[in-house]
């Protein structure tokens, strides 16, 4: 898909409670640990494909992290464009060469069945099938009402959603819409 039928929207969540702050980095540790052991079967392996990554842990995955199959793939989406970014900078940047790819804990990329959003907030699908919303401040609410009202009514117009953790009770979050 080409860059101007994508845009990006920039939000910021209100200061999140002290239990959702717990689910949240509970998720996001889950979330960096499973993405880093299909980083590690990814290399040591020499996977290229997404279905045949997804295929080659999928058993071990559901048992050891978590059984979606809608998780399994937001993950192996990650992986692959962390190795593929660390094989980028390792042409440029020799103290990389010798090193494996790795994700950094506090944030989550995850995708429409795991995520659903509205004109107030987001809606997270945890692990235990129950849901932490995360409102939007007021500011940025306001600023993007217009295309989170539309979202909202066409869940088809919905990218990935980066959730970056900034560890003052709030989170960073970046909605990729499509045109």
């Amino acid at each position: 898909m080409s860059d101007s039928a994508m845009r990006i929207l920039k939000l910021t969540s209100v200061a999140l409670t002290r239990e959702k702050q717990l689910i949240l980095q509970e998720e996001l540790e889950k979330y960096a640990s499973s993405t880093n052991y299909v980083i590690k079967v990814i290399m040591q392996k020499h996977i290229t494909k997404e279905q045949k990554a997804i295929e080659v842990v999928e058993a071990l995955f559901s048992t050891r992290f978590d059984s979606r199959p809608e998780y399994l793939r937001d993950v192996v989406k990650t992986a692959r464009s962390e190795v593929g970014r660390h094989r980028r900078m390792a042409r440029t940047i020799r103290t990389m060469r010798g090193r494996t790819a790795y994700f950094r804990l506090g944030k989550m990329i995850l995708s429409h069945p795991l995520v659903s959003v509205d004109e107030k907030g987001l809606a997270v699908r945890v692990s235990n099938n129950s849901e932490l919303p995360i409102p939007f401040d007021k500011r940025s609410r306001n600023q993007n009402a217009d295309e989170l009202l539309a979202l909202s009514k066409n869940a088809s117009m919905l990218g990935r959603i980066r959730i970056t953790w900034n560890k003052q009770g709030y989170a960073d979050i970046d909605i990729q819409a499509k045109e």
